[in-house]
């Protein structure tokens, strides 16, 4: 999920508001639902008094050990933490189409009610040429009256264990601003580095708002400055730790909502175009297979030969080894946010810390739980 922000200089940039969610959340009671496990929640909040508390536990579960009522509860929760809907068949791509079958679940109870989850989602990842499974930390959720008390902390160690237990070494995530000290001080995740954006703003206006009148003459401008851009030479790019996409990968992270173009070097190009408030139609490019510079500009010209007049601003958001033409890297100083990359070895024996390095890792917005 994304919002469009202006900061005091009229800046104006998307940000990832759930790459990683805060730990503190709107009462579920402000928001009304009609539904079995809705009211069996509204009934747990209700009971406000240090005593009920007492009755919550963690638990944990992969998906395929969730019942029916379970799965519901986790959409209903999500739908009322985040404001957005997750459908069941949503729910079944993010969590169960994994290389494992299932994916991995600490949840907080209050009897038989949900009040919080913690969530991981496995991959295939290719660390210097040994494949191993890795996971991807999502959707931690507390309702705010059961915030406190070490449940947060229970419901990581828990959820670590059962990583441990099913072999996987390694757990990261990209938290939020309210996220990450938490997840740095409580569960002892390290820092692996900070991710860059890239655009091309065809329409300046949708940069720097007093500039919209010049949208005419940049669109123009920008379209005729990426013809003229040449691929880099020599651009391959070396990555050590690298996820495997294959046809899983792809059924699991995509829907029909995405877009998919061949590029003439035979790579492909996985984009979505979204309207932002404001009205500012921005086309994010999700993942360029094979990933690297000139593959990356490609697909930039591209777009702007086939989909320029439909987009005001491109947006790439990874690392890569230099800028690629046709883009603009983001100053630090303009970065709507940071976005950072956090892990957790688990397994010390199969990986070593140079995974906390992530000039090693490929990754951009394909391994991110959001667009």
């Amino acid at each position: 999920m994304m919002v469009l922000c202006r900061t005091p200089n009229n800046y104006h940039m998307t940000i990832f508001r759930d790459i990683a969610m805060p730990i503190s959340y709107q009462s579920l009671q402000d928001l009304p639902d009609g539904s079995q496990s809705g009211q069996l929640m509204q009934n747990a909040l209700d009971k406000n008094s240090s005593k009920f508390k007492l009755n919550t536990h963690v638990i944990f579960k992969t998906t395929d050990q969730l019942t029916e009522s379970e799965q519901k509860q986790m959409r209903d929760l999500f739908l009322r933490v985040f404001d957005k809907k997750m459908t069941k068949s949503m729910f079944e791509r993010k969590f169960f189409y994994t290389p494992r079958g299932y994916s991995y679940h600490s949840l907080m109870l209050h009897g038989e009610v949900i009040v919080g989850a913690f969530s991981a989602v496995p991959g295939r990842y290719k660390f210097f040429g040994q494949e191993e499974i890795f996971s991807l930390s999502v959707d931690t959720m507390i309702v705010a009256e059961y915030r406190g008390g070490g449940h947060f902390v229970k419901m990581a160690d828990l959820l670590h264990q059962g990583l441990k237990n099913d072999g996987i070494p390694f757990i990261f995530g990209f938290p939020n601003e309210n996220f990450y000290p938490a997840q740095r001080r409580l569960l002892k995740y390290k820092d692996i580095g900070e991710l860059e954006y890239y655009i091309l703003p065809l329409n300046i206006g949708s940069v720097v708002q007093k500039l919209k009148f010049f949208n005419g003459l940049s669109r123009t401008f920008f379209r005729f400055a990426t013809r003229l851009c040449r691929i880099p030479s020599n651009s391959k790019a070396e990555y050590e730790i690298v996820k495997v996409i294959d046809k899983q990968f792809a059924r699991h992270r995509y829907d029909e909502s995405y877009s998919r173009i061949v590029l003439a070097d035979g790579a492909d190009c996985i984009f979505k175009v979204y309207e932002e408030e404001g009205g500012i139609r921005t086309l994010y490019i999700i993942d360029v297979v094979p990933l690297n510079v000139g593959s990356l500009t490609r697909a930039v010209k591209q777009i702007c030969r086939t989909a320029a007049n439909a987009v005001d601003i491109i947006i790439y958001v990874g690392k890569l080894p230099s800028r690629p033409p046709g883009l603009w890297k983001v100053p630090d100083s303009k970065k709507p946010r940071k976005i950072r990359m956090t892990g957790k070895i688990l397994i010390p024996d199969a990986i070593d810390s140079s995974v906390f390095n992530i000039d090693n890792w490929r990754v951009n917005m394909s391994d991110f739980d959001v667009r």
